[in-house]
């Protein structure tokens, strides 16, 4: 069997293991669920404009996780389930990645693919819809990998994964020609020419931002690389899947002794949408390329059409590119007392600004390369707090960013950081199933059960 070292994933510059530190293992936290406080969450339109500067929700910090699926935005617990099967995808493509970075031995990575796929086999619901589909979706192309990568492909033979098989089976037989790779390439140039990539803060309201959610995990899939960290920092949006499928190219035509063209790299730059624009409720999808819509809120507040605010935010992302190019690390001094003034405000939605401000840190960090800084970023979201629970394993979403930023560092900690995500996400599935059994024994509607509006 042919060494497939050279298909592991990227090493990138090397830097000091920073750990991101809780005071308290912030999964294990339970919230007293008080149903006489305010709920203000993407239910009761708190994603939809206009956002309210201030609720007495915002207020009180329930602490921990809270067993409503309403709070977390959510009709039922398997929408909830949906969107943490979609962390469990990250977070066990980027172990099995690193396991084969380590290890050079792609039946190792195969392996975490069929554990990930047995997991998400118990979490697919028999409703239909989203809820069905998305965890459908990313255990099919689990299995498929794993087969791919012990050499045993199946099933698919179209699209982007099929050219991605092909180019496989090549590689193990030894069959790889200029010739081979001129086919492949224009098939692979046919495949993408196909597709239709929508934008991905065109939707209308819940149905229509899941329906999307399904359509961008589809195109992700066809699309991602089993072995290479080739997400962007940033949204999985046209122009980050384009970089994908040029990775591609590019490996193909390397193989077949073909003039390669140039890997395409994201700008680093802080912009004015970045630092200050919306949030969703998932790090994961605008950080580190996790497919989901954008959000399409409106602050009442602090909002960017407010030329006053505007102008604070153009002057930071100004301050910031300026020490981006002289001073790397003085982003992060920046990056506190910026986000020390907005914390000055004192009303509740100021908490959407700060995450932002500091999701836009760790993204242009990330990629400038300076994955050290990066997490140095990322642990400013630490400890969690008042609004952080809204969103459905926030703790594990933070740790998978942090694992993703530690591998592509090459950081000794990589595999115990995925790990921790893991584990938090285990633990936050737990506290799902309890609350979901609990409540099925005590008939009637869930507490301020109401139908979610659009991020």
């Amino acid at each position: 069997m042919m060494s497939w070292a050279w298909m592991a994933v990227l090493a990138c510059t090397g830097s000091d293991d920073v750990r991101l530190e809780t005071k308290l293992p912030e999964s294990e936290r339970v919230a007293v669920h008080d149903e006489s406080v305010e709920r203000v969450g993407v239910q009761e339109g708190v994603q939809h404009p206009p956002i309210p500067a201030d609720s007495p929700a915002w207020r009180h910090d329930p602490g921990g996780f809270v067993p409503d699926h309403n709070f977390y935005g959510e009709r039922t617990w398997d929408g909830v389930r949906m969107r943490v099967a979609g962390h469990l995808s990250v977070i066990e493509r980027d172990r099995a990645r690193l396991v084969a970075q380590i290890s050079s031995d792609p039946l190792q990575a195969a392996a975490v693919y069929r554990a990930l796929a047995a997991d998400l086999t118990g979490m697919i619901p028999k409703t239909g819809g989203p809820e069905t589909e998305i965890p459908t979706l990313v255990r099919d192309a689990a299995l498929r990998d794993a087969a791919l990568l012990a050499g045993q492909p199946e099933g698919v033979t179209t699209g982007i994964a099929g050219v991605r098989r092909e180019y496989f089976q090549h590689l193990r037989e030894r069959t790889m020609s200029a010739a081979v790779g001129r086919e492949l390439r224009t098939r692979l140039a046919a495949a993408a020419e196909a597709i239709s990539f929508p934008a991905i803060d065109a939707f209308e309201d819940f149905d229509d931002r899941h329906a999307m959610r399904v359509t961008l995990w589809s195109l992700y899939l066809d699309a991602v690389d089993p072995l290479k960290f080739t997400e962007p920092w940033g949204y999985f949006d046209a122009a980050a899947h384009a970089r994908m499928v040029q990775r591609l190219d590019i490996d193909i035509a390397e193989s077949a002794g073909l003039k390669a063209p140039t890997e395409p790299k994201q700008v680093v730059k802080f912009t004015v949408v970045g630092t200050g624009g919306m949030p969703t409720g998932d790090s994961l999808i605008d950080v580190a390329g996790q497919p989901g819509p954008r959000a399409i809120g409106v602050l009442e507040k602090l909002d960017l059409s407010q030329p006053n605010h505007r102008q604070w935010v153009e002057d930071t992302a100004f301050v910031l590119n300026a020490k981006m190019k002289d001073q790397p690390g003085g982003v992060l001094s920046i990056l506190h007392t910026r986000a020390a003034h907005l914390d000055g405000f004192g009303h509740g939605s100021r908490y959407y600004n700060i995450k932002q401000l500091r999701n836009e840190g760790v993204r242009q960090l990330a990629r400038a390369g300076r994955f050290d800084l990066a997490r140095q970023s990322l642990q400013m979201n630490f400890p969690l707090h008042h609004q952080d629970w809204e969103c459905p394993n926030r703790e594990g979403i933070l740790l998978a960013i942090d694992g993703r930023l530690a591998a592509q560092a090459g950081s000794t900690d990589a595999s115990a950081q995925l790990a921790r995500a893991r584990t938090a996400t285990d633990l936050f599935l737990r506290r799902v199933r309890t609350a979901e059994q609990s409540r099925a024994a005590t008939p009637g509607p869930p507490p301020g059960s109401t139908t979610p509006l659009a991020e």
